[in-house]
C-alpha cells in the first residue's frame, strides 16, 4: 500500500490539537518586536482578547489580600511590598504567570493564507473554534485570571497565546489569597494529584482539550489521536500502527513482570552458588582428612602407585564421593538453568530495542521510555525532602508570628 506525503496528509481531513506549554514572552505576544516568521502585512489580523501589565493584573487579583496582611503587621520587616518580586525568588518553584499556546491543525493542513494571499477556508473554521475557546477561558477557569490573551494571524498557522495567574484562597496564615497553581486547580474542582501521570495539571490538560475537540466538531473538524503522530501514514496503516502499538504495550507489561521473575530465581540461584562455594571448602578439608589415612605401598605389580586405607576410613570415601558427585550434578543444572535465563534476558533486550525503534516512528518514545524507566528513588526522596523542608518553614513561621501576637497582647 503506498504511503501518503505530509501535505497528501491534509486530504484526509483530520487536524492535530496543540495544547503547549508557551515561553511567556509578552513582548512577542503583542508584537512590541518582529521576529523574521511575522508578516508584517498581516500583523492587522490579530485579534487581542485581553492586555493587561502584569501589575495590574497582580494589582487586581492580590492587592486588597496584601493590604489585609500589611494593615496587621507592627513590625516594617514583615510588610510586603512587591508580591511579584517574592513569587520570582520563591523557593517553591512557582511562576509570576503562566503560559500555553494553543494550535488547531499544522501548516501543512491549516496554512492562514490560500495562494492569493487571501485567508484560506480552514483557517476560517479554526478561528472560529479559536476564538470561541478564548472568549469562553475565564468562565471555565475561574481560578485562572487571564490577563493576557492574543490570536496571531500573521505567522504560518493560527494560534492562540494565553497568558494567566493561578489563584488560591482560603490560606489561614501569610497572604489568604496566594499565587499557587496546584491549589488553584484544586479549588476548581481537580482532585489532588496521586502519581506523576495523574495530577492536578495533567487533568486539568485533558478537559481543556476535549473542550477544544468539543468545539472542533462543532466546526466539522475531524482531530487525530492526541500525543500521536501519523505522518505518512494512510488512514488503514495507521489504523494497523495503533493496534502493534497497544500489542506492544501489554508486551512490555509482560517483559516488566518477567524480569521481575527473572531476577529473583537469579539471586536465588547466587544464593544456592554461595553454599556450593562453602560445600567445596568442606570437602578440600575432607579430602586432605582422607589422604591422611590412605598410607603409600610398594607396587609389586607393575609400575603404577597403590596405596592402602582401612576399611571403614574407605566406607567414608565412597559415600563422600557419592555426595560430591550427587552435588556436581546439581551444580550443572544450576549452571545450565542459569545460562538459559542470561540468553532469555538478551532477547528481552534485544525485544526492547526493537519495541523503542518502532514507537519512536510513532512519535511515543517519550511516554515509552517514561513507562519502562519511572523516577528514581533518589528523586522521589529529594521532592520528600523538600516538602518535609517547607512544612518545617511554615511551621517555624507560624510559631514565630504566634509569639509576635502573644507578646503584642500582653503590650
Amino acid at each position: 500500500m503506498a504511503k501518503v506525503t505530509k501535505q497528501e496528509v491534509a486530504g484526509i481531513g483530520a487536524k492535530t490539537i496543540s495544547f503547549v506549554k508557551g515561553k511567556g514572552n509578552l513582548n512577542h505576544n503583542n508584537r512590541e518586536f518582529i521576529c523574521k516568521n511575522v508578516h508584517e502585512e498581516r500583523v492587522q489580523w490579530n485579534r487581542v482578547y485581553k492586555r493587561e501589565t502584569l501589575k495590574e493584573a497582580y494589582d487586581y487579583c492580590f492587592g486588597d489580600a496584601l493590604a489585609e496582611y500589611n494593615s496587621k503587621q507592627k513590625r516594617k520587616d514583615r510588610i510586603k511590598q512587591d508580591y511579584i518580586h517574592e513569587i520570582e525568588h520563591s523557593g517553591n518553584k512557582e511562576k509570576v504567570f503562566y503560559e500555553n499556546v494553543v494550535q488547531i491543525g499544522k501548516m501543512e493542513d491549516t496554512a492562514v493564507t490560500d495562494e492569493n494571499g487571501n485567508l484560506a477556508e480552514a483557517a476560517g473554521q479554526v478561528i472560529k473554534v479559536l476564538d470561541e475557546y478564548a472568549r469562553t477561558f475565564q468562565e471555565r477557569n475561574p481560578n485562572l485570571y487571564m490577563f493576557n490573551c492574543v490570536l496571531h494571524l500573521d505567522e504560518a498557522t493560527p494560534h492562540l497565546h494565553i497568558d494567566y495567574i493561578p489563584v488560591a484562597h482560603g490560606y489561614k496564615t501569610g497572604l489568604g489569597t496566594r499565587n499557587s497553581l496546584t491549589k488553584a486547580f484544586q479549588e476548581m474542582g481537580f482532585a489532588k494529584a496521586t502519581g506523576k501521570r495523574d495530577n492536578e495539571t495533567m487533568a486539568w490538560q485533558r478537559r481543556e482539550r476535549e473542550y477544544l475537540q468539543y468545539l472542533c466538531a462543532g466546526q466539522g473538524i475531524e482531530i487525530e489521536t492526541l500525543g500521536v503522530k501519523r505522518d505518512n501514514y494512510t488512514l488503514p496503516e495507521y489504523k494497523k500502527a495503533m493496534e502493534i502499538t497497544n500489542e506492544l504495550q501489554k508486551q512490555a507489561n509482560e517483559m516488566q513482570k518477567q524480569a521481575k521473575k527473572d531476577k529473583i530465581i537469579i539471586d536465588k540461584y547466587n544464593l544456592e552458588a554461595e553454599a556450593l562455594k562453602k560445600i567445596e571448602q568442606v570437602l578440600k578439608e575432607d579430602e586432605n582428612n582422607i589422604k591422611g589415612t590412605a598410607v603409600p605401598v610398594k607396587n609389586f605389580f607393575g609400575n603404577g602407585e597403590y596405596v592402602k586405607i582401612k576399611k571403614n576410613d574407605w566406607g567414608h570415601v565412597l559415600e563422600a564421593y557419592k555426595w560430591a558427585k550427587s552435588k556436581e550434578k546439581l551444580l550443572e543444572q544450576y549452571e545450565e538453568t542459569i545460562i538459559a535465563k542470561d540468553n532469555k534476558i538478551s532477547q528481552l533486550q534485544i525485544f526492547k530495542k526493537n519495541c523503542i525503534s518502532f514507537i519512536s516512528k510513532l512519535g511515543l518514545a517519550e511516554r515509552f521510555n517514561e513507562f519502562i524507566s519511572p523516577k528514581s528513588v533518589k528523586k522521589e526522596l529529594k521532592k520528600k525532602q523538600e516538602q518535609v523542608n517547607k512544612q518545617k518553614q511554615d511551621k517555624l513561621f507560624y510559631s514565630q508570628e504566634k509569639h509576635h501576637k502573644r507578646e503584642q497582647a500582653e503590650i
